[in-house]
């Protein structure tokens, strides 16, 4: 090899220089986790982090897709303006997690503080992660049962969701494909799809094992059971399948559902457009408590109720339907579609 004059010196000294440098950058970027595949231990991690940073206030530590989608209470906003990262004090770990390592997706649910733990509020929420790196967050913070339109228990929720985490070890998993089916069928006009509904299956309301107790207040004491309705509202753009868990069972949904809030005793209570004869008996109730003048009543108002509606199947049965919802005014539609 012929080298001569200082500057070919230079540049032998440059290029071995060099070489170990980008030697290292290869490295790096083979084990850069940006560019890996995000496990369940991953995506429970960046779940963690974004509780985390809720509670320090701070969303700027969260690693971020250089452009990303984010809604809270189905507003836009960038995080860093919304109100979970400005008032939340205390996230302990998700009661309910649901992995899609598939599509790269969680699904999480807690009880949360912001500031006063005798009132505690109900966050919802789900990711999406594309190269470790969080492209959606979509969250609900529901602080009462008006959020919800009737329901609400934030005390309830740990209790209710933790059985749903350890389901039966020598359970039957259902294959993805089923999932898939399972959560297509729930807002559709018509399916195939055919629900066995378990004996024990769980029905809960945003943390709450539903009781009606009627507009008179003598209905059952008893908690409501899992139905698979012939009039459960539908939605012809639907969200399906954002987040299938094979391991658990979990299926998130979601649909927007058009409805009014009606008086319901002395309290109130959302009902969607296509349950039409609860509807018509809520509007027969007001003419008779109207007659007798005995309380004041809240005039029948359009809402419209987004869903994170969340299933849990295994053993070819149905094991627990949750149905969350965040009430907007009428005629509203997702942000998402």
């Amino acid at each position: 090899m012929r080298i001569s004059g200082p500057f070919n010196i230079l540049r032998l000294l440059i290029g071995l220089a060099v070489i170990p440098f980008a030697a290292a950058l290869v490295g790096r970027k083979a084990d850069n986790p940006s560019n890996s595949h995000c496990s369940r231990v991953c995506m429970t991690n960046i779940v963690t982090q974004v509780l985390d940073s809720m509670v320090a206030h701070n969303p700027y530590a969260l690693p971020m897709a250089p452009t990303y989608r984010a809604t809270e209470n189905s507003h836009p906003a960038a995080l860093g303006m919304m109100t979970s990262w400005r008032t939340i004090t205390k996230a302990g770990p998700p009661s309910l997690l649901a992995i899609d390592t598939t599509n790269g997706t969680a699904y999480f649910a807690l009880d949360i503080s912001e500031g006063n733990d005798a009132t505690e509020s109900v966050l919802r929420g789900r990711l999406k992660v594309v190269h470790r790196q969080i492209t959606e967050i979509e969250l609900f913070i529901n602080r009462y049962r008006g959020d919800h339109g009737f329901s609400f228990s934030a005390a309830e929720l740990p209790t209710n969701y933790e059985v749903l985490m350890s389901p039966p070890a020598n359970r039957t998993k259902a294959s993805r494909a089923t999932l898939e089916a399972l959560s297509e069928s729930l807002f559709a006009t018509s399916s195939n799809f055919s629900v066995t509904v378990g004996d024990a299956c769980q029905f809960t309301e945003l943390g709450w094992k539903v009781v009606d107790p009627g507009t008179n207040g003598t209905g059952s004491t008893d908690p409501l059971g899992c139905v698979w309705p012939s009039d459960h509202p539908t939605d012809t753009n639907a969200r399906v399948g954002l987040v299938i868990d094979e391991e658990l069972g979990f299926v998130v949904t979601s649909g927007t559902i058009p409805g009014k809030v009606y008086p319901y005793g002395n309290i109130s209570a959302f009902i969607p457009d296509a349950m039409t004869s609860a509807q018509e008996a809520q509007e027969v109730w007001i003419e008779e408590m109207n007659a007798l003048g005995i309380m004041p009543l809240l005039s029948p108002t359009g809402a419209t109720g987004d869903t994170l509606e969340v299933l849990q199947y295994y053993n070819g049965e149905l094991q627990a339907m949750q149905i969350n919802v965040y009430l907007s005014g009428p005629d509203m539609t997702s942000p998402w579609l």
